[in-house]
């Protein structure tokens, strides 16, 4: 716990963020007026993450709470911290925290996301 990571720049055009939408089968106001599609904060937390991970991991709770909205295309920045490790059941876990940012750097999201090692007993590395 304590570990930084980020921040971590990745550039969403605005043909990215409606397959986003259209992958969801939403029809949304946001949508229509080419606002970004808040979901994708867990998609941003777990590429961000995967620049320290040192083993695959399997991504097991999600949690995005949304601060803002913003237009696509944009830059979204993505900053993170190891808030836990813990285990349940006899395998290790760790929870993180990124913060999503826009090119304004305006607070989108935050997101808070879960991780276990993927095809081991459960250890973390």
């Amino acid at each position: 716990a304590g570990t930084v990571f980020g921040p971590v720049e990745y550039e969403v055009p605005a043909t990215a963020n409606d397959r986003y939408w259209d992958a969801a089968g939403i029809t949304h106001p946001a949508r229509i007026h080419g606002l970004l599609y808040p979901p994708m904060a867990a998609n941003l937390t777990i590429m961000a993450f995967q620049t320290i991970a040192p083993a695959p991991l399997l991504h097991t709770a999600q949690r995005i709470e949304c601060h803002a909205i913003a237009p696509a295309p944009n830059t979204l920045t993505v900053a993170g911290i190891v808030t836990a490790r813990f285990e349940r059941r006899g395998r290790e876990y760790i929870e993180i925290t990124t913060t999503v940012t826009d090119s304004a750097d305006v607070h989108l999201w935050t997101s808070i996301a879960t991780f276990t090692e993927a095809g081991t007993s459960g250890a973390v590395v």
